[in-house]
């Protein structure tokens, strides 16, 4: 747990990697398959039209096949149809495919019937499917297992058949294949793509670790010198008295020690884990905010707040009350304009939602960037004794908890929303000011 904590960024990144290969893989295979479908279907569809028409003409010249074998007197041709006369690369094909054929006069009543050179199909069948092929008023076009066309040229009307389950079977059969290929290809290119994606975060990774360790290293050595610089200066300061220059010493080591501190509360919340147990959070919450009253009366603000009692989940108390902390004094910090400060804690289906409201405006561009280590605002750069690093901490307490923040601007406010995981759906009563 500890380890998909801290790296949560590279593995979504990892995945996004794997599904954008993934993604393309499939579309490609998709529209690939979908353009051989299409295109073979149309090619070999067209050349079942061109043998039925060739059927059609042999038998306006010689009659019906079924007839000539028999006899040879046909009541609409004089001999049997030359199929030799075909074109060489048409003519193989052609000789191997079945025919049928039903010939119908004016009146709609079947006077002949080819049964071509088997005997799977009974006049009656023929006949019935000549029928409904007729009903669906359709010249050309596929029955069942048929492929058909409708002659309507003469005196009679012509139903012409092609049994296509051979060749059906065969294409159907090879596109099952191809699909059962190309799932095994995906299986082999996820495996291949999340190698990859590996490959390509690991040097990311690496700079990552090596920034955190060297964020941790420099914030361990510059605590003892700069503890030293403030002891040094008190010192000198009993000995010959308060001056300007001592003063600047002290507040810069003090400003230097306030930096320090945060690096290495930073780099704990990155690095450490968490140790959770159950934790009353309306209480915590409670307890976290009342500090802070003196603070706001201080600078001309009320603070309302509004907690549901009886809200406990998994958590780390001292995380959780840093995360507090740390949301009460960004929004007294950071408050502009007229407005109060407000605290609501509510629970939300399986959740525990924490809101902490003040007055102000944060511009687009910077919100997504808000969360980010050392960030600060264009208008927030002033010495403040803040660094950009109260946020960063903040959310790394809320990712140990597998939880999200996030912050919206709306009606002249800025709004911090912490959603924490709770099961437990316990309310006993509410705290309001």
């Amino acid at each position: 747990m500890r380890k998909k904590q801290q790296n949560s960024a590279f593995q979504r990144s990892r995945r996004q990697i794997v599904a954008v290969v993934m993604a393309t893989f499939l579309l490609l295979f998709v529209v690939t398959m979908t353009m051989i479908y299409m295109l073979s279907y149309q090619e070999l569809y067209q050349d079942n039209q061109d043998m039925l028409e060739t059927y059609v003409n042999q038998y306006r010249e010689n009659g019906n096949p079924s007839q000539s074998r028999r006899t040879e007197d046909s009541p609409l041709g004089d001999s049997p149809p030359e199929r030799d006369e075909l074109p060489d690369h048409d003519s193989t094909r052609f000789l191997l495919s079945s025919f049928y054929s039903v010939a119908l006069d004016e009146d709609g009543q079947t006077f002949s019937v080819d049964m071509g050179d088997g005997t799977l199909y009974t006049e009656n069948q023929l006949s019935g499917v000549a029928a409904s092929i007729l009903e669906k008023g359709q010249s050309q076009g596929t029955y069942g297992n048929f492929v058909y066309c409708v002659d309507t040229e003469g005196t009679y009307t012509l139903v012409v058949l092609m049994d296509n389950t051979l060749v059906s079977d065969s294409f159907t059969t090879l596109f099952r294949n191809a699909l059962l290929l190309g799932a095994i290809m995906v299986v082999v290119l996820f495996l291949c793509a999340t190698a990859l994606a590996r490959w390509i975060i690991r040097p990311l990774e690496e700079s990552d670790r090596r920034q955190r360790q060297f964020i941790s290293d420099a914030g361990h050595e510059l605590k003892t010198p700069v503890s030293v610089v403030e002891a040094n200066a008190e010192l000198l300061e009993r000995e010959i008295g308060a001056n300007k220059w001592l003063h600047n010493i002290r507040s810069e080591s003090n400003r230097m020690a306030g930096l320090v501190s945060e690096l290495l509360n930073l780099v704990r919340t990155e690095r450490e884990p968490a140790q959770m147990e159950p934790v009353d959070f309306s209480r915590l919450v409670l307890g976290g905010v009342l500090p802070f009253e003196s603070v706001a009366f201080e600078l001309g603000r009320e603070l309302d707040y509004q907690i549901d009692e009886g809200i406990t989940l998994q958590g780390n108390p001292g995380q959780l009350s840093q995360l507090v902390s740390i949301l009460m004094d960004n929004a007294l910090s950071h408050g502009t304009g007229e407005g109060n400060i407000t605290v609501a804690l509510h629970q939300e289906k399986a959740e525990a939602v924490l809101t902490v409201s003040n007055p102000g405006f944060i511009p687009e561009q910077d919100r997504a960037e808000i969360f980010v280590r050392f960030f600060r605002s264009d208008e927030n750069r002033s010495d403040t004794g803040h660094y950009g690093l109260g946020l960063t901490i903040a959310q790394n307490i809320v990712t140990a908890h597998q939880g999200d923040i996030s912050v919206d601007c709306a009606d002249g406010r800025v709004s911090f929303s912490v959603r924490l995981p709770n099961r437990e759906k316990k309310r006993r009563g509410t705290l309001k000011k």
